[in-house]
């Protein structure tokens, strides 16, 4: 395994939900469904799927199944927002959408590749294939599926157990994205099509300009990571878990709770045998003390603080002395994995962060809750 790749459930579930999905990539299908978008000023999952056989020569499109698959795609890349029409979820371009099909329309298609390079450069599951290639120096698609399909499998499988990707994947561990069929039909022609990959001796290099935007976009995003869900994405939820993995003593602020804190907890800790304590701050509600309850009969290796306050309103995991998550989630089924939220993933609790904390434990009065 390559040392310095996928080194968090953070991470892994970050690559996972960003490139839900996603199978094979053509780029003029890929221009061409923003084209067609940008006229129709609206779209439906529905609507691409009929469409697509008649915008596409590429084998796949003539599936009919495959419009949910870019438009997740072009939601996270930030070239689509969702809207609601008359009650059905649709789809129209964001100003940096609308901005990137101006440009093809006004370029050459010599140019194509440079604009859509440029959309790609901050996906992350891209920065991780070709940072894969790059620390590697030549590759196979068998050295790809190994190694990064690897790392991929061993953190969901954590990521399954724990509950995050439990009800949407069929097995506890997937290699994807980076498994063969998605590798030789989407990463691949994807890097090759944007001139970021060479081919030698039936194996893959980085081109000059795949070296280029490594190294311009390598580091981008690994310090701090602004979040976006929509409803199927759970990647905020992958970010409290990457929070507990493998504190000593967390601290999770939620002002509402519901029984996904109990299984939180319980699963993290057949995982986390480093863990102590936790601390648990949230507002004085019938409901969250009917849940945190049930957490204290369940718990019983560690020791739970119970903090009340009842203007709490902020939505914090951190580990002192690891990561942190902020974000407008609370620690409940509906804000994880049905809802629009927001929120900010740090490699290292910032000190401003931290210090909200010892201020939110600081006013919060402890709870005692007999079980």
């Amino acid at each position: 395994m390559i040392k310095g790749i996928i080194e968090r459930p953070y991470w892994a579930g970050r690559i996972y939900f960003s490139s839900y999905g996603i199978a094979w990539f053509d780029l003029e299908t890929f221009i061409n469904i923003i084209r067609y978008i940008y006229q129709s000023e609206s779209i439906t999952v529905d609507d691409l799927d009929n469409i697509l056989p008649s915008i596409s020569r590429h084998k796949f499109a003539k599936t009919r199944r495959e419009g949910s698959f870019f438009i997740r795609l072009l939601w996270h890349l930030g070239l689509l927002v969702s809207k609601d029409i008359k009650g059905k979820r649709s789809y129209v371009l964001s100003s940096y959408g609308k901005y990137v099909v101006q440009r093809v329309s006004n370029s050459s298609r010599d140019i194509w590749p440079d604009i859509i390079r440029d959309v790609f450069v901050k996906w992350y599951p891209l920065l991780v294939f070709l940072r894969y290639i790059g620390i590697k120096g030549i590759a196979s698609v068998s050295d790809i599926t190994n190694d990064l399909g690897g790392l991929m499998k061993k953190w969901t499988r954590i990521l399954y157990h724990i509950g995050v990707t439990e009800g949407i994947m069929r097995r506890r561990s997937v290699a994807k994205p980076y498994n063969d069929f998605v590798v030789r039909n989407f990463f691949i022609p994807l890097a090759k099509q944007l001139d970021l990959l060479i081919i030698h001796k039936g194996k893959y290099m980085l081109s000059s300009k795949g070296k280029e935007v490594l190294s311009r976009y390598n580091n981008l995003i690994e310090d701090a990571d602004i979040i976006r869900t929509m409803p199927g994405d759970y990647t905020i939820y992958a970010g409290i878990v990457d929070v507990l993995y493998d504190a000593k003593e967390p601290v999770l602020v939620s002002p509402w709770i519901n029984g996904l804190l109990t299984k939180l907890v319980l699963r993290t800790l057949s995982i986390n045998k480093r863990i102590e304590a936790i601390h648990i701050i949230v507002r004085n509600d019938k409901r969250n003390r009917i849940h945190l309850r049930e957490l204290l009969k369940k718990i019983k290796s560690i020791d739970v603080y119970i903090h009340v306050y009842d203007r709490l309103h902020a939505k914090i995991a951190m580990s002192i002395e690891g990561p942190a998550l902020e974000s407008s989630a609370n620690i409940m089924e509906s804000s994880l994995k049905r809802n629009y939220e927001v929120g900010t993933y740090y490699k290292k609790a910032p000190f401003n962060l931290a210090l909200a904390v010892e201020e939110l434990l600081s006013i919060s009065k402890r709870l005692y809750i007999e079980v």
